[in-house]
């Protein structure tokens, strides 16, 4: 019975070992900072997007957001803050790839991804990132930050919010009129 309990206690040992080896190597792809912005909103005064042909510019005077050569359009505050609440507390969750010939597959190459600029009030680039869509995960996307090699899922599908179309942005805000045809 002692003869079955040490070869009992040596398979526990080396089950228990293979697990922590396993957990080691599993560890080496979670990203090691997950936040992928890490910067402050009011640090930032223009906001560029781009995706394929079309791209677009948003810049704050201090007060408000302004669609750049687009001045019959109001930036829609639920959009922008929506925006905002998103993006600044987006987390990368997961390494898919680290090789760059892999881009094209996650989206994420300067031909299939939608790029993102923030920039701070002297046009400096605060942080740029390339997102594309995930086809293995619908509640993610696919960042790659700057020109880093690295592919990551995020925490959240961010990639319907990188839009470059003014309209998706901005709206026509019609003039109040000041009489009803009601007369009193």
């Amino acid at each position: 019975m002692a003869k079955e309990m040490k070869w009992m206690g040596a398979i526990l040992i080396v089950l228990f070992a293979g697990y922590f080896i396993n957990s080691f190597q599993q560890g080496k792809y979670n990203a090691k900072s997950d936040r992928i912005f890490n910067i402050d909103q009011t640090d930032i005064f223009s906001i560029e997007i781009s995706k394929d042909n079309e791209s677009l510019k948003l810049s704050f005077n201090g007060e408000n957001w302004n669609l750049v050569d687009h001045d019959t359009l109001t930036v829609k505050g639920n959009t922008i803050n929506s925006f905002f609440s998103t993006m600044l507390t987006l987390e990368k969750t997961s390494l898919v790839s680290k090789n760059p010939d892999n881009w094209k597959k996650f989206m994420v190459d300067d031909s299939s991804g939608a790029k993102l600029r923030f920039l701070d009030y002297e046009n400096n680039v605060l942080s740029e990132v390339t997102i594309g869509r995930s086809n293995a995960e619908w509640s993610s996307s696919n960042i790659r930050i700057g020109d880093n090699p690295e592919v990551y899922h995020t925490s959240e599908n961010v990639s319907w919010q990188i839009n470059p179309s003014p309209t998706y942005w901005g709206e026509v805000v019609q003039a109040d009129s000041v009489s009803s045809g009601i007369e009193d």
